[in-house]
């Protein structure tokens, strides 16, 4: 095992190497797929079924439509083979017993709570057969998730390139650096404070914001670390008194915290708090409030290319968690989206950043005019990453950015709504083969020749009652109401089967 400085100087080295898998000329000869969720563990024990999340990246199996590529993906647990079939089977014209030969699934045969990076790399045996399944390291790549500590060892290790942000760069992830790099490329963000150290500087920073603007009802909250919407607190003013706001705030904070993401108490999120700071920023309210994500390809060249834009669908109360999408963003703002994103994906270019990523805007309408105020970046593949791969290698098509659109080789356009939260205890009934079955049996599955219909996703926690679906249609209309035909009629076969 390399010391911290030879890791480092080993990384560096092989990173100059580093080809882009999703440029269709640059597919490398083998791509180590590391689906590992490497993030706060706090957010990420309240996502139910978060292990299953590994199936996400199985888009990457698109790549086997390159005769001379090989994919090894590696998982905490096997996945079913009916899973891994159906999604060699949305890979149009591939046969699949072709691909399934230049295919190696790896797993780990561990339920434990921790990355899956690092249940590999405490696995010696399991770090020789990858090495072994690697034939070539000048042409291989280890696509992650995200990019941590962990990723760059297990990179080390195998001696290839890693195809996601530097972990020396985090930072520009966190709600902190986010801010700070929005405000350095010129993005409006929500009125607020960041760099805040502890509790103290949070209460300091909440009294703050009501000064400057006595109306104003409410705050947010944020871990700087956090995950989606899991470090999150919402505060009402309502009641707040002329003065002495600092010691109001400090008295009122632990009962009027609204958690985003519940379950939480505030004595284990103060905890968080006072461990990785935060920011502060005042709730935006209008007539009417959406929110708007951007994804961004940093490719090792050092371009960045802003390549969707959706209208992110949130549930919960109050509605921060992500729950699902609808690509394209609303045509009243995604090309000013599209502008704002590919603003700050020029600013984390400068900054060596490579991989996907997102940002994520709050938009606020008053009258007819529509504000935007960037939240966040994600420095990771985020939920509409695999919606709209699918998409891409279904439709066959490309994003147009003149438009905002996605265009099939015709030159029609292609939209979709996807969520990965399809879940009732009810559905544990279900198998994939069966969900499969409902969207046949409906007229719905994916259809090459309208270049319409669904496909599902995320099966393996079916036995949560959960999985996914990118409902893909014209327009996210027509999309959305044949998404509803298809709950509709899985809800009639689980009453069925009662």
């Amino acid at each position: 095992m390399l010391n911290q400085v030879q890791e480092f100087e080993s990384f560096r080295s092989t990173q100059r190497r580093l080809p882009d898998p999703f440029r269709r000329t640059g597919t490398p000869r083998t791509v180590v797929v590391i689906p590992s969720i490497t993030l706060d563990d706090a957010g990420l024990v309240k996502i139910p079924g978060v292990s299953h999340y590994e199936e996400r990246l199985l888009f990457t199996l698109q790549w086997l439509r390159h005769p001379g590529t090989e994919i090894v993906y590696v998982t905490s647990e096997a996945i079913a083979p009916e899973v891994v079939d159906y999604a060699l089977d949305l890979v149009p014209t591939l046969p699949r017993a072709h691909a399934r030969r230049r295919l190696t699934m790896l797993d780990c045969a561990s339920r434990e709570p921790v990355p899956l990076s690092a249940k590999i790399l405490r696995r010696p045996d399991l770090l020789d057969r990858l090495r072994a399944a690697v034939h070539d390291r000048d042409d291989a790549v280890l696509v992650a998730f995200n990019g941590s500590p962990l990723e760059r060892t297990l990179a080390v290790e195998l001696g290839i390139p890693l195809y996601a942000p530097d972990p020396d760069q985090s930072v520009l992830g966190s709600k902190t650096g986010s801010r700070r790099l929005f405000a350095a490329a010129g993005v409006p963000v929500v009125e607020g404070l960041d760099g805040l150290r502890d509790t103290d500087d949070v209460v300091a920073a909440l009294a703050e914001l009501r000064g400057r603007d006595p109306a104003l009802r409410g705050a947010i909250v944020k871990l700087n670390e956090s995950f989606g919407a899991g470090g999150n607190v919402l505060f009402e003013y309502a009641g707040a008194p002329a003065t002495g706001l600092v010691d109001w705030v400090r008295r009122e904070l632990p009962g009027r915290a609204v958690f985003a993401s519940p379950p939480d108490t505030w004595d284990n999120y103060r905890g968080q708090l006072d461990t990785m700071g935060g920011v502060v920023e005042r709730h935006v309210e209008a007539d009417e409030i959406t929110s708007p994500s951007a994804q961004i390809l940093m490719s090792p060249d050092g371009t960045a290319t802003v390549f969707s834009t959706h209208d992110q669908l949130l549930e919960g109360e109050p509605r921060q968690i992500f729950a699902g999408c609808a690509f394209p963003a609303s045509a009243a703002y995604r090309l000013e989206i599209q502008d704002l994103a590919a603003q700050a994906g020029q600013a984390l270019a400068a900054r060596g950043i490579v991989g996907i990523c997102s940002v994520d805007f709050v938009s606020a309408r008053t009258g007819d005019d529509w504000r935007h105020y960037a939240l966040e970046i994600n420095l990771r593949m985020g939920g509409g990453t695999a919606p709209f791969y699918l998409l891409h290698g279904l439709v066959e098509g490309g994003y147009d950015p003149t438009t905002g659109r996605y265009l099939d080789p015709t030159g029609a356009p292609r939209g979709y709504v996807a969520t990965d939260r399809l879940y009732r205890p009810e559905y544990r009934a279900l198998s994939p083969s069966d969900v499969i079955d409902i969207l046949m049996d409906c007229g719905l599955h994916y259809r090459p020749g309208p270049r319409a219909g669904a496909v599902a996703y995320m099966l393996g926690a079916l036995e949560i009652g959960r999985f996914g679906v990118v409902m893909i249609d014209a327009g996210t209309a027509v999309a959305e109401a044949r998404y509803r035909t298809f709950v509709a009629a899985l809800d009639n076969r689980v009453r069925a089967l009662r």
